[in-house]
């Protein structure tokens, strides 16, 4: 759903603007999906300023509105690499870093920093107004900036010993990416480090990702010393002394994740028509997943937005600092539930039963123009379906993750497989009087003729409109008030992988006999329609000419 396209002057704005046109190899109609935040046309007047220069229908929709997108695109990752690449040039008299990097000092080393810039593949989940993890790909790659500037100490030239400082080198000597005090990649050092990474499973537990880099600067110190002096006290003979202090400053920033390593397992049956049973439960939040002859959606939509934190740049040098607009707009995908449930995506496929905890829906960045759930959704962890289809093949199943590039084709090892039979209900009157009727209802395997004891496992009979279950002979015998016509029941067998094997429902009529009279009254009841459809057949053979009557002449 997208948000309706707001064109007055009261309409929510961004605080911010995207670069004004396509760069670093993305095309104007993805470009234009990827800016929720930015600043909205407020007036048909701007509206058409900002469209001027375009043709693309989903870019004007975009310059008033936000779009949602069915997944996470890759664009968002081919973005984030060439945007690192517009770091500013810096050299040792200046640090440029993000307003929100934390600083640190050395003696010589001076505002020196680094920042993640993006981890990808990811997706923050906003599963609800606390809950909204960061989750990366198990294996993914870490872009980062790291600066500094080096404070040179002033020259002393005066007196008899005299000291003169330059620069000899300013490096960052390596990067590396750390989890849990471990070494995991590392690289020579760059401004723009890219490092790739690998994250073990944990389930929902949250990691630290550090991002840790080693900066020196080595200085040359020059010391003149007077050791002789004439007798005007004037120094005729210096001793020079050369040294080369050198530091190095350690520096990090650290990202809270959860490792996003989709699995899914469950249970599969072929029902006796032919139709595929399959339930399938995952560890973390899905996308949604495919089927031989349909699809499963999930709850979930996308957006895409930058991170505010890089939209001025900090510069620092030895008489102060200075803010600048950032050439930097790294940006990261969202997820966020806007169906009630899961749902599927054909008649061919029927959702049995979605296994899920009721969520409070989150809300969305004020900026962020997306309509949104205000009603609790159910956050599924396992869904059970059945399928028109002949194909069994669990190749053809392929769960979707809300990471890009994270999905999972079901393995026949990690699924049980469960027979479902056909059930066989009787329902027969034993006995009755004027008042009452016994009534005996068996249900039994219609393949092995084993009985069915519903006592004894999920399902029940209804008999009557009251719920009966059978015993271990897969009977149940009850006494009833008598009625004039048929007694029915059926069988519900309730949930088919909860006990193997599963069983299909089954119903049955008995009829009650009565006296001569009764008899004759169920009679005259079915004789009123059958009567009523002969003289309709007469009078259309009369009408039409058809020569129909009499409806057995050609029998």
């Amino acid at each position: 759903m997208v948000a309706m396209l707001a064109l007055t002057a009261s309409a929510t704005q961004a605080t911010a603007h995207p670069p004004p046109s396509p760069e670093h190899g993305v095309n104007e109609t993805t470009y234009c999906t990827l800016w929720a935040g930015d600043t909205d046309a407020t007036n048909t007047s701007t509206l058409h300023a900002r469209t001027a220069n375009t043709t693309r229908g989903v870019c004007v929709v975009a310059a008033g509105t936000d779009i949602p997108l069915n997944a996470p695109p890759a664009a968002v990752e081919q973005w984030n690499r060439g945007d690192l690449h517009d770091f500013p040039i810096t050299d040792s008299d200046q640090a440029i870093a993000p307003p929100t990097a934390p600083l640190s000092h050395g003696r010589f080393i001076k505002d020196a920093y680094t920042a993640i810039f993006a981890v990808q593949p990811s997706t923050r989940a906003r599963l609800s107004p606390a809950a909204q993890p960061l989750y990366v790909a198990s294996n993914g790659t870490l872009l980062g900036t790291v600066d500094s500037r080096v404070a040179v100490p002033p020259d002393d030239t005066t007196g008899s010993r005299r000291v003169y400082w330059s620069l000899v080198a300013h490096d960052i000597r390596e990067t590396r990416v750390r989890v849990a005090g471990t070494m995991i990649s590392n690289a020579s050092g760059n401004h723009t480090p890219t490092l790739p990474y690998a994250l073990q499973s944990s389930g929902s537990r949250s990691q630290e990702l550090i991002l840790e880099a080693d900066i020196t600067a080595t200085l040359r110190k020059r010391v003149e010393t007077c050791i002789a002096r004439d007798v005007d006290g004037n120094c005729i003979k210096w001793e020079n002394t050369i040294t080369y202090p050198t530091e190095t400053l350690t520096v990090q920033d650290q990202l809270e994740v959860v490792p996003y390593d989709l699995t899914i397992s469950g249970y599969r049956a072929a029902y006796p028509n032919g139709d595929l049973g399959l339930v399938i439960y995952k560890n973390q939040p899905w996308l949604g997943y495919s089927l031989p002859n349909g699809d499963v959606h999930g709850v979930w939509r996308f957006y895409v937005a930058r991170n505010e934190d890089w939209d001025t740049l900090v510069v620092r040098t030895e008489s102060g600092e200075t803010v600048q607009d950032s050439p930097l707009h790294p940006l990261q995908i969202a997820a966020y539930p806007i169906e009630p449930g899961p749902t599927a995506s054909r008649r061919t496929v029927t959702i049995l039963e979605a296994y899920g905890v009721t969520t409070t829906p989150p809300t969305l960045p004020p900026t962020v123009l997306l309509d949104i759930l205000t009603d609790p959704y159910t956050s599924s962890y396992g869904l059970a379906t059945r399928t028109k289809t002949t194909n069994h093949n669990l190749a053809a199943v392929t769960a979707y993750g809300i990471v890009r590039g994270v999905d999972v084709d079901a393995k026949p090892s990690d699924f049980a497989e469960i027979p479902i039979n056909q059930s066989d209900l009787t329902v027969t009157v034993r006995q009755t009087t004027p008042e009452t009727m016994t009534v005996r209802v068996q249900v039994q395997d219609a393949q092995t003729g084993a009985p069915i004891n519903t006592a004894g496992r999920e399902g029940y009979v209804v008999l009557a409109d009251t719920r009966v279950n059978t015993s271990g002979n897969g009977t149940v015998t009850t006494t009833l008030p008598r009625t004039s016509g048929g007694i029915a029941a059926r069988y519900e067998p309730g949930r088919w992988w909860t006990a193997s094997p599963g069983y299909t429902g089954d119903s049955d009529v008995a009829y009650v006999h009565g006296t001569v009279l009764q008899a004759l009254s169920v009679l005259y009841q079915l004789a009123i329609p059958v009567s009523l459809f002969l003289v309709g057949v007469f009078l259309i053979d009369r009408i039409t000419g058809w020569r129909v009557w009499p409806p057995w002449r050609r029998v």
